[in-house]
């Protein structure tokens, strides 16, 4: 009867934006964008835990259409330009913003392990490239895959740059990193790095001020300083020396913290300030104690503290991907149908927060994306009816 259900239409015109950018046109283009559509909206629909059969369930597509769009040899589609559609559209985009809020951009690193079942030795088709990494968040080690992932933001804005399965047969992660850093564009805008302990080091310090970045990141509490002159960890430095009257109190994010600024030179580290933090409930308690390096020494205490604090937005990026996402939950056995995902992935956070009219919260846009494919979906059965479609058609359609 020619009736049907269309795509959504922000999805669409979101997806013909990028194809048309990256240079993808006809029938070779209409192919990828239905299938790209097909995914991003089991996305935005509640439950989706990254299998095959959601996309099915919500779009009509089959199954082992969506396996072999995903798994299949790049000689169909290739991902590539999709990437790096999606570094290039969120570096400008939070650029942008920065030139227009006057305020500093932020780069944002750090890798998380997606968990996966170990399989038995006689596993006949095991998830390709699983192995052994160590879990910080588990403290310990677990079987599955180790990926590296930036995020950029400014202000409230906060966007996926880049995703990335760490292989650690190839290179260190401080290796990865420097690559990364090394391929980041340079910024026209007050721009931080921003990391946790493991990457605070001379290495990546300089990889970013080769790239016009600041750093700012966490420190171990056993690293050197040399308050004048003396060779000392900052842990045996704090519990000889600091007192609560060489302390002030900051408040950041509304909790009280006391604080003590060193500046001076490290190990590597010509000069850099660093910051002992302690919750002032809890002020020379060594297991409280949290340390913080900047290499732009003009900023006061609590603005290093502060820009710090940005960092999270990755945090939340993979606990959003983790529970929105299906980041964690694939079930796909083949590495590149799992890349691929985690790009498709990266491209429905843009699509929600930037492709939606307007600048939002990630939860916020897939509320709106959500809503707005149902109620789509409502008008055109509205349609059908007035259309007088007979109702066991109309039932075929949404099943």
């Amino acid at each position: 009867m020619g009736t049907s259900i269309p795509a959504n239409k922000i999805i669409i015109n979101f997806l013909n934006i990028m194809l048309s950018t990256i240079g993808l046109e006809g029938q070779h283009s209409r192919w990828i964008r239905k299938r790209l559509a097909a995914i991003l909206t089991a996305m935005a629909l509640k439950g989706f835990t990254a299998k095959t059969t959601d996309i099915e369930e919500v779009s009509g597509c089959h199954r082992t259409t969506i396996s072999r769009f995903l798994s299949g040899k790049r000689g169909r589609w290739d991902e590539e330009p999709i990437i790096a559609y999606i570094k290039e559209k969120s570096f400008q985009h939070i650029q942008d913003l920065s030139k227009t809020t006057n305020t500093p951009m932020f780069m944002s690193f750090d890798d998380t392990v997606n968990v996966k079942t170990m399989p038995s030795s006689q596993a006949e088709r095991p998830i390709e490239k699983a192995e052994f990494h160590y879990s910080h968040l588990l403290g310990k080690s677990v079987w599955g895959h180790q990926v590296m992932a930036m995020m950029i933001s400014c202000g409230e804005t906060a966007l996926n740059y880049d995703i990335h399965r760490y292989d650690k047969t190839i290179q260190s992660k401080m290796a990865y990193a420097k690559e990364a850093i090394s391929q980041m564009p340079i910024p026209d805008t007050p721009a931080y790095f921003l990391t946790d302990s493991w990457y605070t080091n001379a290495g990546i310090i300089d990889a970013c001020a080769s790239r016009g970045y600041n750093f700012i990141g966490a420190m171990k509490t056993n690293r050197i300083i040399y308050p004048q002159g003396i060779h000392i960890s900052i842990a045996e430095f704090a519990a000889k020396y600091i007192e609560k009257n060489d302390v002030d109190p900051v408040t950041v994010n509304g909790k009280k913290y006391y604080v003590y600024r060193y500046e001076g030179k490290l190990n590597g580290i010509d000069n850099a300030v660093v910051i002992m933090s302690w919750p002032a409930s809890s002020f020379k308690n060594p297991k409280a104690l949290r340390v913080f390096l900047c290499t732009d020494t003009s900023l006061k205490t609590v603005t290093i503290l502060e820009y710090y604090s940005r960092r999270w937005c990755i945090e939340t990026f993979f606990s959003q991907g983790k529970d929105s996402m299906g980041f964690g939950k694939y079930q796909i056995r083949s590495i590149k149908g799992i890349e691929r995902l985690w790009t498709i992935m990266s491209l429905f956070h843009l699509l929600c927060t930037t492709g939606l009219g307007s600048d939002m919260p990630f939860g916020d846009g897939v509320r709106f994306l959500r809503n707005n494919i149902i109620e789509e979906r409502i008008g055109h059965i509205y349609q059908f009816a007035q259309n007088n479609v007979p109702l066991e058609v109309i039932y075929a359609l949404c099943s």
